[in-house]
């Protein structure tokens, strides 16, 4: 008889308000770690947080080679959502992080943020050009890092940096 697949939900601390927040027009950086805990960075270009807790945050594969080749192999990743005009942070970590293919609302969720990404870049009086440069990511170069986090925390600026996040706010 096969095994069922486990039933999950989000954590507590994944609550609507940090979910639509880790999916709003917010600056994200990818961190992993090979055998040697050498680090491997690279830039999102949007996410997914599903109802279920799952975490789907898109890079480009080119420039995400070594990251996606540590998530592959050990299966941890930390993310980092930071809103660049508050400076509101958030920091996922997770340990069953995965490397996958996307499917068309993938593909959506990354043409939207990087239309609303770049719309708050420009806003700020920087050209076009420049957004568009930071978070290029053609259709056939684009990959999930896929995970249900594990731990969250809050890192803005101030006294409440490094705090496990807790249940809903």
């Amino acid at each position: 008889m096969p095994h069922a697949m486990p039933i999950r939900s989000a954590p507590d601390w994944l609550d609507a308000d940090r979910a639509a927040f880790m999916q709003a027009a917010v600056s994200m950086s990818l961190g992993a770690r090979d055998a040697a805990l050498r680090p491997s960075v690279t830039r999102g270009v949007g996410c997914r947080v599903l109802a279920d807790g799952e975490v789907r945050v898109f890079v480009n594969a080119a420039l995400a080679g070594p990251l996606a080749d540590d998530v592959a192999t050990n299966g941890q990743v930390a993310v980092v959502f930071s809103d660049i005009v508050s400076h509101r942070t958030l920091q996922v970590k997770a340990t069953d992080a995965r490397v996958q293919a996307l499917d068309a609302e993938d593909h959506a969720a990354v043409d939207a943020y990087v239309r609303a990404f770049g719309a708050t870049v420009v806003g700020y009086g920087y050209p076009e050009a420049i957004p568009l440069a930071i978070l290029h990511a053609p259709p056939e170069d684009r990959i999930a890092i896929v995970c249900h986090p594990r731990e969250g925390f809050e890192q803005t600026p101030g006294p409440q940096a490094g705090q496990r996040l807790e249940g809903a706010r």
